[in-house]
């Protein structure tokens, strides 16, 4: 009888345990999918379109803390002036706010303000 509960509940966590855990893992990447979508909606509201600007989300861990990657080409650094505040203020708990420069060709120079 000890033998069969036994080889029930092993077999039950050979199943269910890789289960639980893809459920768990595809949760995370979900809702890191509409913190990017969030994110990449913030910054493209603050910007006024698209941009060269890009998001990337990694989900958090058990033990790691999800990150939210901003990204912009070498020399577009201005370009997030007017996004950071509002990147500080909107990533939500548990994720880290990161800023990656690319490498290229400088930018062009910055648009010229309209005088009225």
């Amino acid at each position: 009888m000890v033998e069969i509960v036994m080889a029930s509940v092993i077999g039950l966590v050979l199943v269910v345990g890789p289960l639980a855990w893809r459920v768990r893992l595809d949760r995370s990447e979900s809702r890191a999918l509409s913190i990017r979508a969030y994110v990449q909606s913030l910054v493209d509201r603050t910007l006024g379109g698209e941009s060269f600007v890009s998001v990337q989300v990694t989900p958090r861990g058990p033990w790691t803390q999800g990150q939210v990657v901003v990204s912009v080409p070498g020399g577009w650094e201005w370009m997030l002036e007017n996004v950071w505040p509002v990147l500080l203020a909107r990533v939500p708990r548990g994720y880290e706010l990161v800023v990656r420069r690319g490498e290229g060709a400088p930018a062009p120079a910055r648009p010229l303000q309209h005088a009225a």
